[in-house]
């Protein structure tokens, strides 16, 4: 859905436009305020992402802090991507979807960290520029809390395979107190949407 060649976002969707990068309100809307960066191109992933791309991707997550900081009161938003292509997979098996590198930011806390350290090895880098090198050719969850950045790689294939499908939205959404919330198909949130929208424009 973030490739807009599908027209599956509406125009006023889609808050800020940059040279390669794009900012947006997507549907399912786990809490007011969910934004993705993700590129025009059909990347799979931002370790695919080539690296010029990086410093706007810096300058628009600095958009979405500031952005947080007016509208909600937020200083260290919850920032992640699934790099669920990292390995090379371009396709959603369960649902036949393209993978499209996207970059979540939700203004959120929620200790994300404790999940997936139990369940892959954690890497710590400095930024999503350096996805690529400490992934490597690996799928991967990139998270950045605030407190914390880390990628999150399999330990062994069984948990490679476990991060190619994993699912990572309703952790977010069980973590938060809103399990029902966890598929944007269950939950469209199009009222939250809607605020989001309007908060933007108002910032």
């Amino acid at each position: 859905m973030y490739c807009l060649g599908t027209r599956q976002l509406r125009d006023e969707q889609v808050l800020l436009r940059g040279d390669d990068l794009y900012l947006c309100a997507p549907r399912g809307q786990l809490v007011e305020g969910y934004l993705v960066v993700a590129p025009y191109r059909c990347v799979g992933c931002l370790a695919q992402l080539p690296p010029d791309c990086f410093p706007e991707l810096a300058r628009l997550l600095a958009a979405v802090t500031s952005f947080y900081a007016r509208a909600y009161g937020i200083a260290h938003p919850l920032v992640y991507e699934q790099g669920r292509a990292g390995g090379g997979r371009t396709i959603d098996e369960e649902r036949g979807f393209p993978l499209h590198a996207h970059l979540c930011s939700l203004p959120l806390a929620a200790d994300l960290h404790v999940p997936l350290s139990a369940a892959y090895q954690a890497r710590p880098l400095s930024g999503p520029h350096e996805i690529a090198a400490v992934a490597g050719r690996e799928p991967y969850v990139y998270l950045d809390d605030g407190q914390r950045r880390a990628i999150y790689v399999a330990r062994d294939p069984a948990g490679r395979r476990a991060l190619e499908g994993l699912r990572l939205k309703p952790v977010i959404a069980a973590l938060a107190g809103f399990p029902e919330r966890g598929s944007w198909r269950a939950y469209p949130g199009d009222r939250e949407l809607a605020a989001t929208i309007e908060k933007w424009r108002r910032a």
